[in-house]
């Protein structure tokens, strides 16, 4: 049911495999290369404002910075990637409720296509791809650790997650927090919970009633769709997509009947309600995570202070 378009959502959740995705913190999978992260986990649910992003920005400028040290220093090149997307990339977990951007990108097909040459451009893919064999599996072993054992996290939703504590990408995050244990359990427990509380959103009752009235008035429109994901698909099909007008059109008529079957504002309180809760069941680990980065911030400064200066 969710619309997200262009940003990757979870970036520091999971190692991608390939050869320009990697995790930069929180939790990780062994493997993978350093390439384009997309920056370091929020502080809590809910929407990030101005000073949190700089903070988040400035804490992976820093990440960065420090990795590349540590992949120099082990013998590889290292570009550090930037930690924000570009302008105009937005998220609609549930519905697309924005006129002004739905009539610019319709559902993001360009950013998508922008998102791609990024990706082209990469330097740390197209360096990684140069490696011979040997050298590319050192690589990892440089920037992940031996194997996916060291520390481990227990998930809200139960299990546990584990990655090396050896390598360039715990080493940046052991310098830049200090204790790599608490960072990996409080990162992780709070990334967690923006999955966490689109779930609980979506399950909502009161979602799905308003979920029925914008697919019967999308149906009155003449767009057959059940949910917004359906519609997504359909304008963004990788065999066969809309025409840029019609994508348009489509994303605008979304827009209309969320507001008229009141899905957007029925989201829009329950996000924030589950938003709550949600801080409220975690605040310990909120604050934790809140407590580390704070700590982490003047090394943080020095460290692009010193890039800035050499």
């Amino acid at each position: 049911m969710s619309f997200v378009p262009l940003r990757l959502r979870s970036p520091a959740l999971l190692s991608v495999v390939a050869v320009v995705v990697f995790v930069i913190a929180a939790v990780a999978c062994w493997g993978g290369w350093p390439g384009t992260g997309t920056g370091s986990p929020r502080t809590a649910p809910g929407p990030r404002h101005g000073s949190t992003a700089r903070v988040e920005r400035l804490l992976h400028d820093a990440e960065q910075l420090l990795l590349r040290t540590c992949m120099r220093r082990a013998g590889f090149d290292y570009h550090p990637v930037p930690g924000e997307p570009g302008a105009g990339e937005r998220a609609f977990p549930y519905v697309l409720d924005d006129p002004d951007w739905a009539s610019r990108h319709g559902y993001g097909r360009d950013l998508q296509q922008r998102q791609r040459e990024r990706a082209r451009r990469d330097p740390n893919g197209a360096y990684f791809r140069s490696l011979s064999a040997p050298r590319r599996a050192r690589a990892l072993v440089a920037a992940n650790g031996p194997g996916p054992r060291g520390v481990s996290a227990t998930l809200p939703t139960g299990g546990a997650v584990q990655r090396s504590d050896h390598g360039c990408v715990s080493d940046a995050q052991r310098r830049l927090y200090g204790d790599l244990k608490a960072w990996f359990q409080a990162s992780t427990t709070v990334h967690s919970l923006d999955a966490m509380r689109r779930a609980r959103v979506v399950a909502d009752h009161r979602y799905a009633r308003d979920l029925a009235a914008w697919a019967q008035c999308m149906r009155r429109a003449g767009h057959p769709y059940a949910t917004p994901g359906e519609a997504r698909a359909a304008a963004l099909s990788g065999t066969d997509p809309l025409p840029r007008a019609q994508e348009r059109a489509l994303a605008l008529a979304e827009v209309r009947c969320a507001e008229r079957s009141g899905l957007a504002g029925t989201a829009r309180e329950l996000d924030a309600r589950h938003d709550a809760a949600l801080r409220r069941q975690y605040r310990s680990a909120i604050a934790e995570q809140v407590r580390l980065r704070t700590e982490a911030l003047p090394r943080a400064r020095a460290v692009v202070g010193d890039a800035g200066r050499s």
